[in-house]
């Protein structure tokens, strides 16, 4: 049997690809086919490849398509293959195996296509690609993307506090859809129900990842208002497969090794597949950019604190302390135990102690430390006709740890009782204390199953069915220490003359007792656990027949429950959940198809309408559409548009909010409607909003793509795109909410009217309101070229996004902000983003170089200080140890080498004007990292 192959190539470099070696060659047609042919193979080279024998038929994987229902074409020795859109071949003469097209399934898109293009975008990324990059993770592959503008951020200052994610278009988190083998999953519990998190998928498992860069509710249903990104597992293996990686940079490391087991036979397939991997962190105090916060260097102010150990001692009164000339002195350092005197501050009177309060300690995280156990499953048994069960099973045991900042304190006093002040008056004191007496730390458990069973088979007459039943459930811990000071507690310790019951802050070493320690800075264990419960059915099959062919159809049904709750005991818990049911119906109607002399036929225009009805059990229902075009004047010519609406509901913490109740005068509220008088013996409750819907989309996307006749690999695209989100969610301030009163209604409640005058607040509901709207758009382009030359092939690919707009209105009465080429915190994009490649490779080994483009943008606020404009390069190599004759073919099917650096220049972050002093939406701080990878197989 030949190799599967997949990734972005056209279907005739595909198919090349999983023929290298069989002794079958491609040969394209003038009228487009693609002709699979026996070839003399060449005499065996020095690097020891065995002469190649040609199978009886070849299996692959079609590019850039696809779901966990799509099936393989199968080629049979010699036979003619259409291309995207061609008709299946008529019967074969007898002593020919003839070729079965079978039906396959675009990301996009429900129904059954053999054309590998649609009428919307779609980038399909293979393992191939995402191991070539040499990213450590899914979420830093997904971020280099030029159709991700921006990501999250990782470590401490970070949006997701560690947890994967992808925002496509740089448009607000949870905007993007996140799918597993084309199926949703929950948004887990430690994202407050938000958005899913894509370091629980096992990147061993991960066989591919498909980007649809627009939205797509109308088939997919909520929450893909920016897009969809569908993560593909691997399905079946055929032997044992065992893949160990090892990567590194200054100051952090990483590793994953994973082993799978799999077979197929006529009666079905299946995959056993277990991966481990490991992080260590990276913190701010290994870095030099952090250790020394004086950024006057980068035209910046001075950062630096007196938030250090040793800390900075100051007069309680104002006057000079007792025996010095100063009001304040920085503490000197002694060694431990030593008992500080008056005497000893002569020298640093008048002179704090300065540093980085970012990096006492460890510093704050930078690249969060994670330990990652899974294990994965899959399979399919075969039953009578054309009828199977299915069912996959992920099982991931996630942790997150990182030991960041010193315990600080911030103008404490220190009374004269206390056992350690030399003063003999009442002091204060900012400072930290050393490592020794512990650190700020986070630790966040996870552990997430995903459980899937179904059945599909034929109807009979072109029409097949699928039934599936899945459960997906997350259940994790975050427990945090050090952060938030116990003010009793940390009192008491200061006043304390007892040695075992104070707190020494001027000490040099231990500064008190465990006990005195954690009473002072409590751990805080939060709990979070989200989960998902779905039933789905769909049939699809030939409707009618059209005059240009048949009206392909699907419609289907979905029903599922989703529940959330989070809880910190003694503080707060929150519980929610709903159910939901959604029916939608897609058609693919061809309007017009070729009919030449000779050769075969290819629709000529075609067109997909799709309608989706979503009802949920909390806040109502939505609908949602999609039309799309496609027109191909020529078989390698397409020109493709597409429209479609879309929604993400409300959270479920947005719809259960536990209710608080407050004064209006803690929010120093003015009622604008009687003379912006001051609101009194009102309230401010914190509640759920009744009449909160969820927010609204639509995406327009207009392009065509070219793959020129008998070029392997050659293809350009253009895509322009638009998308709207409006309805955004968002917390208002309670003034806002009485500015507004108008476009609330039911928010703010007042009592009888008189005088002429509306009578006075006497509440106001502090909710999640509907307001705000994001308006982005652009233009995607992409090119590749395939070329033998130098007794390899040379492939060259560009893909490039511009933005061309980002306007944002998040306030009422606040004119649009404009996001492009503006850094923001939350979401906003750079005008340019892109990438460029260059590869070469002989049939042992291979090589390629990646370069990453940033387009210029100012920094945040008013700042004109430019950022970006830079380039990132990354290396990749590969050698197989097989052909190159290291490794036998009798001892094993295949070995891989391959090797990584990512960002070779080392190029680091740039400096900020705000805290955190660097852009965590585009920065990487591990710097050159290089990795190494061996793969076997047997």
């Amino acid at each position: 049997m030949s190799r599967a192959v997949s990734g972005r190539m056209s279907a005739a470099e595909a198919i090349s690809r999983a023929l290298g070696g069989s002794g079958l060659a491609v040969d394209v047609m003038k009228d487009g086919a693609i002709v699979v042919k026996p070839v003399t193979p060449a005499a065996p080279t020095g690097g020891g490849a065995p002469a190649p024998v040609a199978p009886r038929s070849v299996s692959i994987s079609a590019a850039s398509i696809g779901d966990a229902d799509r099936m393989p074409v199968q080629l049979a020795q010699g036979q003619a293959v259409p291309m995207a859109g061609r008709e299946q071949p008529a019967p074969a003469t007898e002593g020919t195996q003839q070729a079965e097209l079978q039906k396959i399934e675009v990301t996009g898109s429900r129904l059954r296509r053999i054309a590998a293009e649609g009428p919307v975008p779609v980038n399909t990324y293979g393992r191939e690609d995402i191991e070539k990059s040499g990213q450590p993770t899914l979420e830093r592959f997904l971020s280099s993307l030029s159709e991700v503008s921006m990501a999250a951020g990782e470590g401490s200052f970070g949006a997701t506090a560690g947890q994967g994610t992808v925002q496509l278009r740089g448009l607000p988190l949870g905007s993007t859809l996140t799918l597993i083998n084309g199926r949703r999953v929950q948004a887990v519990g430690s994202s407050s129900g938000n958005y899913f998190n894509l370091n629980l998928i096992p990147l061993s498992a991960v066989e591919r990842v498909e980007v649809l860069p627009v939205g797509s509710s109308a088939v997919y249903g909520g929450d893909a208002l920016a897009g969809v990104v569908n993560v593909i597992l691997k399905k079946s293996i055929d032997g044992m497969a065992l893949d160990a990686r090892l990567g590194s940079a200054k100051g952090i490391g990483d590793g994953s090794v994973s082993l799978a087991g799999g077979g197929s036979s006529e009666s079905g397939s299946f995959l056993l597949l277990g991966s481990y991997s490991k992080r260590s962190p990276l913190t701010m105090a290994e870095r030099a950019f952090f250790r020394d916060a004086d950024y006057r260097r980068y035209g910046g102010t001075d950062q630096r604190t007196r938030t250090c150990a040793p800390g900075t001692v100051s007069s309680a009164s104002g006057a000079n302390l007792p025996g010095l000339g100063s009001s304040f002195a920085g503490i000197p350092s002694v060694p431990a135990g030593q008992t500080l005197t008056v005497a000893d501050f002569t020298a640093t009177a008048g002179v704090a102690n300065l540093c980085s309060g970012q990096a006492t300690g460890n510093g704050y995280t930078l690249v969060h430390g994670l330990e990652t156990l899974a294990l994965h499953a899959s399979g399919e048994r075969y039953l009578s006709g054309a009828w199977s069960v299915f069912g996959e099973l992920t099982r991931t045991e996630d942790r997150l740890r990182s030991d960041e900042a010193a315990l600080t304190l911030n103008n404490v006093l220190v009374p004269a009782s206390n056992r350690y002040n030399p003063f003999g008056v009442d002091v204060r004191l900012t400072g930290a204390l050393g490592s020794e007496n512990g650190l700020q730390t986070i630790d966040r458990r996870t552990s997430f199953t995903r459980a899937l069973l179904g059945v599909r088979g034929d109807l009979g007459a072109g029409w097949d069915f699928e039934a599936t039943g899945s459960s997906s459930r997350d259940s994790g811990t975050s427990r945090t220490s050090g952060v938030t000071a116990n003010a009793a507690a940390r009192t008491a310790a200061l006043a304390s003359a007892n040695a075992e019951a104070a707190l020494n802050p001027f000490a040099a070493g231990r500064a008190a007792s465990d006990e005195v320690l954690r009473a002072i800075w409590p751990e805080s264990l939060r709990t979070s656990h989200g989960k998902r419960d779905q039933l789905s059915g769909f049939v699809r099959g030939p409707l009618l027949a059209l005059p240009a062919g048949p009206l392909e159809a699907i419609a289907g049904v979905e029903t599922g429950r989703d529940s959330y709750d989070s809880s910190i005991p003694g503080s707060f818990a929150i519980a929610g959940e709903r159910t939901q049911r959604a029916v939608y119906a897609e058609l693919r109607a061809p309007l017009l198809r070729s009919s030449p002399p000779a050769g075969r036929g290819w629709d000529l225009a075609a067109l997909t309408l799709a309608a989706r009805r979503d009802s949920y059990s909390d806040f109502g229902s939505a609908a949602t559409y999609q039309a799309g075009l496609e027109v191909r004047p020529a078989p390698t010519l397409l020109l493709r548009a597409s429209a479609a609406t879309s929604f993400k509901p409300p959270t479920l913490l947005q719809t259960n909010v536990p209710d608080q109740s407050f004064p209006t005068e803690a929010f120093g509220l003015v009622d604008p409607a009687r003379g912006n008088e001051p609101v009194v013996g009102g309230e401010v409750v914190r509640s759920t909003n009744p009449a909160l819907g969820p927010e609204r989309g639509k995406a327009y996307a207009l392009g065509a793509v070219w793959e020129p006749d008998g070029m392997l690999g050659t293809r350009f695209g253009l895509t322009g795109w638009k998308v709207r989100i409006n309805d955004l969610i968002g917390l208002a301030f309670p003034q806002v909410l009485v500015n507004n009163e108008g476009l609330f209604p039911g928010v703010v409640t007042r009592g009888p009217a008189s005088g002429g005058s509306p009578g006075p607040i006497t509440r106001v509901l502090w909710g999640e309101v509907n307001y705000g709207a994001v308006d982005t758009s652009g233009v995607d382009l992409e090119a590749s070229h395939a070329w033998k030359a130098m007794g390899g092939t040379w492939t060259a690919a560009a893909a490039v996004t511009r933005a061309r707009k980002y306007q944002v209105v998040l306030s009422p009465s606040v004119p649009a902000e404009d996001r492009l080429g503006r850094r923001f915190y939350d979401f906003w994009s750079p005008a340019w983003k892109g990438r460029l490649s260059l590869g070469y490779g002989q049939e042992s080994w291979s090589l390629g170089l990646t370069s990453r483009f940033v387009g210029a943008y100012k920094d945040s606020g008013t700042s004109n200080r430019g950022l970006g404009n830079t380039w990132t390069h990354d290396l990749s190599a590969s050698l197989d140890l097989v052909k190159f004759g290291l490794v036998s073919r009798a001892m094993v099917k295949g070995a891989t080498l391959s090797a990584g650096i990512v960002n070779v220049t080392d190029r680091q972050p740039e400096f900020v004007e705000t805290s955190p002093f660097y852009d965590p939406t585009q920065a990487d701080w591990r710097g050159r990292y290089a990795s190494v990878r061996v793969s076997v197989t047997w």
